[in-house]
């Protein structure tokens, strides 16, 4: 064969607020780590945040060496954009006493089995992967935190790859209501994606950023400039839409199911039940990911939920995606700067950096 699927990690207990340590010392290239994210709910009550806010890092390092590092929402947005797949995997709810879980991907590949790029350790002295668990960050009262992590290695098929996709999180704030945020962009490697992302509370993406302007040597090249829904329905419109299930519980009252669209959010839901009398599920909201739905009973309900920004994100491409030599590269230029606007106060906004590392 070709190609195989290793178990680096079989299914184990997270410690909360604990920084769990995998050693990445396979002898074969990976094109992708397929990490499964699971939560337990505790009993009743409404969800506190999306459960992959769980996740607070994800890394993988070389000692000081930072090759990947992201957290939950940022991981799940990137792996969306990247791939296209959502859900990649796992029954996503927010039912009391249960486990909800989450397929999400670490790609080092423009796509799986990509030949020219993927992540090979023995380039490295000690690559690792770091996973920190932070039970009160999202879910529904959680208890406990799961992880699994699956690699997709070459095995006969032999390749020297001739680098890998690095993606960090460079910058994040606080917003302040139409504050000016600048960020000097690193120039080290050439950009495949640049995101951005912002989350606030029944606030979607577009009044949390208000305008988005990436220039290189004082303005002398303006590369984006514009607002959030505009860029997103322009540029970045790829994979920028998704749907997905969410199964919860449901009362006579509001409930909450934190969902994983933020932007002009549409959800249908019934009972989920095995019988016909459980009444109507009227479904409400879902700016910012936080869905709403009120049911005529007490129930359990079933979801259908689309909409648009993953996680309140946008990823800007940089260039053609299927060609290296296509990205951006900023050799030769003096400075690369991200101006963008808040909107309104009180989002947390990030700024992440799909790049091309070479060997």
């Amino acid at each position: 064969m070709n190609y195989r699927y290793v178990e680096l990690q079989g299914l184990t207990t997270l410690a909360d607020g604990v920084i769990t340590t995998l050693d990445l010392d396979m002898a074969d290239p990976v094109s992708e780590l397929i990490l499964d994210l699971r939560v337990t709910q505790g009993a009743g009550g409404d969800s506190t945040e999306h459960n992959i806010l769980c996740f607070t890092k994800v890394e993988i390092v070389d000692g000081s060496d930072v090759l990947f590092s992201l957290d939950g929402p940022e991981l799940q947005a990137l792996d969306i954009y990247h791939s296209g797949i959502h859900p990649r995997g796992g029954w996503f709810n927010y039912l009391g006493l249960t486990e909800s879980d989450a397929q999400v991907a670490i790609s080092f590949g423009r796509h799986l089995w990509d030949a020219e790029l993927a992540l090979d350790p023995k380039q490295f002295h000690n690559p690792q992967m770091k996973i920190t668990f932070d039970a009160d960050a999202g879910g529904m009262n959680v208890s406990a935190g799961k992880l699994s992590v699956l690699a997709a290695m070459f095995d006969e098929k032999v390749i020297t790859p001739r680098g890998f996709l690095m993606t960090k999180e460079v910058k994040r704030w606080t917003s302040v209501a139409a504050a000016h945020v600048y960020t000097e962009l690193p120039r080290d490697y050439a950009y495949r994606k640049l995101l951005l992302q912002s989350r606030l509370t029944d606030k979607p993406p577009h009044w949390c950023f208000g305008n988005i302007k990436l220039a290189t040597d004082q303005d002398k090249k303006v590369i984006f400039n514009g607002e959030f829904r505009d860029l997103m329905f322009g540029p970045a419109r790829e994979n920028a839409f998704i749907s997905e299930n969410i199964t919860a519980g449901g009362a006579a009252a509001k409930k909450i199911a934190h969902c994983t669209p933020t932007m002009d959010v549409m959800g249908v839901g019934t009972q989920w039940r095995n019988d016909t009398d459980g009444g109507d599920v009227a479904c409400y909201n879902g700016d910012g990911g936080q869905y709403e739905f009120y049911c005529e009973l007490a129930q359990n309900t079933v979801h259908h939920v689309k909409g648009w920004a993953p996680h309140g994100t946008i990823a800007l491409p940089m260039g053609k995606q299927d060609e290296i030599e296509d990205w951006a590269n900023f050799d030769g230029v003096g400075n690369i700067k991200l101006d963008v606007t808040d909107g309104i106060a009180d989002a947390t906004s990030k700024v992440f950096i799909q790049q091309y590392r070479p060997y």
